[in-house]
């Protein structure tokens, strides 16, 4: 019964947003609200970084982003996991997103459905893995192989036909999120569903951070770099968030194409380890069609070997890099050409959804913002530390 509760809660509650809630003027007078919210979420500027840390209101700030909604404690990427997050508390919220054949924008981490997180019609989950999925599966024929699960060949009342309430308990991405409430029912949402709900709860109080999902080695497999950008661009505009919202990548050609539309939509660059040198898709790459692969052809070689400096001249106003790339140099480096550096964690790379330790050596050097699965741990070690936290928002179920 207390599930059934929470899921009609959250769908209530997004009803009320999409029937008109986010058009409400806001009332919140918390000290998140207003102009304290634009100290905060104005972060993108190069007024706000390009010094060790950031204070707002006379306390310290480094800005939490709650990942995919709180996929520590709830659904990824669905209106429980943000119910999740707001209540926890976060500045920004995460999300990513797919085109689905309708040419909506769905709130997905993944341009095929996912077999760790995905169970169908039938409520059985698709495969054991999402690696299973694919195994054995020569790659001339893994186009054809995974075509019934592209969300691009998918109507979004067909996606609305698979549940994403659970982690599948037998492949291997479950273990990192041990304490993960499972539900039944739950949805895909659409990008605008999940805008209006946040929109509504928060009156602008929180951000929005919105990853493009596609792939360059598989181009075919979504919708091109510049119709998936004219179509957030739409959204943005429509629900009217341009100003309060991040839009990453590591596929920058969806940047460079969102750019073109809107010059001062704040852009984040997305690297990990593997971009470093002698990785697998390293930037520093004596072959071009490896160090090139994400960047749209661009070479670090043309930017003095400098990632920051790269991200700096291709427009971005903040580079993401996996927490476990970031040197202090970089850091430094990255500050002093007015970039906002914000982290992220790779559990399956670190072996872990949240590394106490990692997080400590972060705040220590001064990040800007943290990406995190765990937003309630990265907030009790920011409190201890004196900083200034994020606003709560619980939902009222």
């Amino acid at each position: 019964m207390k599930r059934l509760a929470f899921l009609l809660c959250c769908s209530l509650l997004l009803a009320v947003a999409i029937l008109g809630g986010c058009a409400s003027a806001p009332t919140n007078d918390s000290p998140s609200s207003a102009a304290s919210a634009q100290a905060i979420l104005g972060g993108s500027s190069a007024e706000s970084v390009g010094r060790p840390t950031a204070v707002v209101d006379g306390k310290k700030l480094i800005q939490v982003y709650a990942h995919r909604g709180a996929r520590s404690f709830a659904p990824e990427n669905t209106v429980p996991g943000y119910v999740t997050g707001l209540a926890i508390g976060t500045h920004w919220v995460d999300m990513d997103i797919v085109m689905d054949k309708d040419g909506e924008i769905v709130v997905s981490h993944d341009i095929w459905l996912n077999p760790d997180t995905t169970r169908g019609p039938d409520g059985k989950f698709l495969a054991p893995s999402k690696s299973a999925m694919t195994e054995g599966i020569p790659p001339g024929e893994l186009t054809a192989h995974l075509q019934p699960y592209m969300v691009r060949n998918l109507t979004y009342a067909q996606l609305q036909q698979y549940d994403v309430g659970r982690l599948n308990p037998t492949s291997p991405y479950a273990k990192y999120f041990p304490e993960q409430y499972g539900m039944d029912d739950v949805r895909m949402p659409l990008l605008k569903d999940v805008i209006r709900y946040v929109t509504s709860v928060t009156k602008g109080a929180v951000g929005f951070q919105i990853e493009f999902k596609t792939d360059p080695m598989h181009d075919s497999w979504t919708y091109t770099p510049k119709q998936f950008a004219a179509a957030l661009d739409n959204v943005l505009e429509e629900e009217g968030i341009s100003r309060n919202c991040e839009i990453q990548s590591f596929d920058w050609r969806c940047l460079y194409e969102l750019q073109k539309l809107d010059a001062d939509v704040a852009t984040a660059y997305l690297t990990e380890w593997d971009n470093e040198p002698g990785t697998e898709y390293s930037f520093f790459s004596n072959d071009a069609s490896i160090a090139g692969l994400w960047t749209g052809g661009k070479l670090v070689k043309d930017y003095n070997d400098s990632i920051p400096q790269m991200v700096k001249a291709l427009g971005g106003r903040c580079w993401e890099p996996e927490d476990v790339e970031l040197t202090k140099a970089a850091l430094d480096e990255a500050h002093s050409l007015g970039l906002k550096v914000v982290v992220w964690t790779w559990p399956e790379h670190s072996g872990t959804a949240f590394d106490g330790k990692t997080v400590k050596t972060m705040i220590a050097w001064g990040v800007d913002g943290i990406i995190t699965d765990d937003p309630g741990q990265l907030i009790s070690m920011l409190a201890a530390r004196g900083y200034r936290i994020p606003e709560q928002f619980p939902a009222a179920y």
